[in-house]
């Protein structure tokens, strides 16, 4: 079989081992979920008040240390009022913390809070259209034990490896508010967003945006870092880290930006050996940058900055501009949170049912960077170990629709090895020029805004002019994979071919898609693709050699496994006529308990026989376009089915079980 089904348990044992070439972000968000939530989501009525309004920008300005989650401080909610009239401001915070006091206009509301719901009564309804500006004063302990985001929403801790102690936010998907109040809805962005953090004089804070500046501040001894975004937001993506930093800052140099450059700011572990032997792979950062904004467009934060910040947790988080990490020695790591800022930050999913946008692109900017920068054999190997996990799981499927299970969202081997799978077979579909093209220009329609996998299907075929009904349906809302067979012959003129398949899923009983073969003779090997139509497909293909060997999807574009591939010299014989005939019946299914469904394209008189291994003919009909075929009387066991019209005859193997 060409897909080896290999074990994930040496890979997740070496995770941390510096220059492993895995994907530690997935197995750290998806491992992280496995404990159990108390993640606090807002109710249906709650909802309805936050979806009054729409936030425009969020200013954050705490207390942090890098030695624990007690905070203090205010967050400044700018909005503008959506609704006819608004009266209750509504807003999610932890329950742990204390408000100390809300205001509006330089007026103190009245609120009640509710768990990690808090209302706050204006002083007059506000009518449509109307800007508010909202300053929550707080403190508290931030951190929640087996919240619902990465090693918690804030947290504090330090590195086993180096001995730093950090202090960092991760918010995804749902703990936001568990350090700063927030608007929890992934299709309403703030415009833009600071985040203040005083600290003690020892640290650095890393944040999202541009660094504005440093205030010392007496007495005390404590600096404020004063980092602002003026790009548009998603709350998740907000971010703070706190600790012991030095600051390596290299730049990029994209192609579009001849004249400028693009700093990639590291805060890494003050540790003097951290930033050397994480130096090599932080050095290849910027030219991961320059090549990912020649395939999807310019950097989208260029006028700001792209960064790291690490802190004592496994894998990466995309926290927009300044991605917050583990361990800087995974050329893959570094790579798919690099990926991000265009598919996750730049345009973000629509709604987690949507996690595809971000996961699936950014796994697959692993194998882009390992295709350009390594070899093309490198990245093989790698999209090869994606395919055997997947392949572990005949139901495997990258859609979902429950998004308060977040071991779902962030599932390993469904939503980022999949994900990762099914783009590499979306690039084989439309070819390369259509397919970064179509990208990019997806990039530029749902640029700093949220989007669908629906949209991603339209804005491609719109782009594109191609359907891809059958790529949407079969990969990404289908189940499985298909298991495809071959039997072929030559007579040195022309390779007869029968190619079938079966699938792992019955929800998914047919992957109509192009299939790449290589063909090897002693003049040399010969590649070309054919489209598959249904579970069995026969052909005559002219070829001028004589061919000796067939090896099906060589370059592993798509996820399947291979049955057999055997040689049949009774090909040589088939007619058009016969091939035509072939490839107008669809049988289904089979293997199958009580009835055959035979749908029918010939627009010929076309009649079935069904008979049993002695020859006894057990059922004759005609067929129309559909014709259901009840064997639930019959044995178990093998049975053949002869199909005839006028201009030819085949014969199918037909199991009941």
């Amino acid at each position: 079989m060409k897909k080896i089904i290999l074990s994930l348990y040496l890979i997740c044992l070496t995770a941390f081992v510096f220059g492993q070439e895995m994907n530690p972000c997935s197995i750290s968000k998806s491992a992280a979920y496995s404990k159990p939530s108390k993640k606090s989501r807002a109710g249906t009525n709650d909802n309805i008040l936050m979806s009054q309004y729409d936030v425009h920008f969020y200013y954050v300005d705490l207390n942090v240390e890098r030695n624990t989650t007690v905070i203090s401080g205010s967050t400044t909610i700018g909005t503008t009022v959506m609704s006819a009239s608004l009266d209750t401001f509504c807003f999610e915070l932890n329950p742990s913390l204390v408000i100390d006091s809300i205001e509006y206009n330089n007026q103190n509301l009245a609120y009640t809070r509710v768990g990690a719901i808090t209302y706050a009564l204006l002083p007059s309804p506000q009518t449509q259209n109307t800007t508010l500006s909202v300053k929550i004063y707080y403190k508290g302990d931030a951190s929640i034990t087996g919240a619902g985001a990465i090693g918690d929403g804030f947290s504090t801790g330090t590195s086993a490896s180096w001995g730093n102690a950090a202090t960092w936010s991760l918010s995804e998907p749902f703990s936001a508010y568990e350090w700063f109040p927030c608007k929890q809805f992934l299709q309403d962005k703030a415009d833009s967003a600071w985040v203040f953090v005083t600290t003690d004089k020892t640290n650095k804070v890393g944040s999202n945006g541009l660094l504005e500046g440093i205030d010392s501040l007496l007495p005390g001894n404590k600096s404020r870092y004063r980092w602002k975004t003026h790009y548009p937001i998603d709350y998740y993506l907000i971010s703070v880290a706190v600790a012991k930093y030095v600051d390596y800052t290299i730049y990029a140099h994209p192609a579009a930006m001849p004249n400028d450059s693009i700093p990639i700011v590291n805060y890494v572990y003050d540790n003097p050996a951290t930033l050397t032997n994480f130096k090599p792979r932080i050095d290849s950062v910027p030219m991961v940058l320059e090549y990912y904004s020649e395939l999807f467009g310019l950097y989208p934060f260029s006028q700001e900055k792209y960064g790291h910040c690490m802190a004592p947790f496994g894998g990466g988080m995309e926290h927009q501009t300044m991605t917050s990490i583990g361990n800087l020695g995974s050329f893959s790591t570094n790579s798919h949170e690099l990926m991000h800022q265009w598919f996750g930050d730049h345009v973000t999913c629509k709604t987690w049912k949507d996690i595809f946008i971000n996961e699936g692109f950014a796994s697959y900017g692993e194998y882009l960077a390992y295709e350009h920068f390594r070899s093309l054999a490198a990245a093989q190997t790698k999209m090869l170990n994606v395919h055997n996990d997947v392949l572990t799981d005949p139901t495997a499927m990258v859609y979902f629709t429950d998004t308060t299970n977040v071991n779902r969202i962030f599932d390993s081997r469904l939503t980022y090895n999949k994900g990762s799978a099914v783009v590499h077979t979306l690039r084989f579909v439309l070819g390369d020029s259509l397919f970064f093209n179509g990208l990019k220009n997806f990039q530029q329609n749902f640029s700093f805004s949220t989007a669908s996998i629906t949209d991603l299907k339209t804005s491609l075929e719109n782009f594109t002019g191609k359907n891809l009904n059958n790529y949407f349906s079969q990969w990404l809302f289908g189940e499985g994979y298909p298991v495809i067979s071959a039997e072929y012959a030559s007579d040195g003129t022309n390779l007869f071919l029968k190619v079938t398949h079966t699938t792992s899923s019955s929800v998914t009983p047919l992957f109509k898609t192009p299939l790449e073969l290589k063909c090897a003779s002693a003049s040399g090997d010969t590649t070309f693709t054919i489209d598959i139509t249904q579970n069995s497909n026969t052909l005559i293909i002219p070829t001028k050699k004589n061919i000796t060997g067939l090896t099906l999807d060589p370059k592993n574009w798509l996820l399947n496994t291979v049955g057999t591939i055997s040689y049949n010299p009774a090909l040589i014989s088939l007619s058009l006529d016969n091939i035509a005939l072939d490839n107008s019946i669809r049988i289904y299914p089979n293997p199958t308990t009580d009835y055959l469904q035979i749908e029918n394209s010939s627009s010929e008189m076309t009649t079935l026989s069904l008979f049993d291994w002695n020859g006894r003919r057990l059922q004759h009909q005609t067929l129309n376009a559909l014709t259901i075929v009840d064997i639930s009387a019959l044995a178990k066991g093998v049975y053949l089915l002869e199909i005839r019209n006028a201009t030819g005859k085949i014969s199918r193997k037909v199991t009941k079980i």
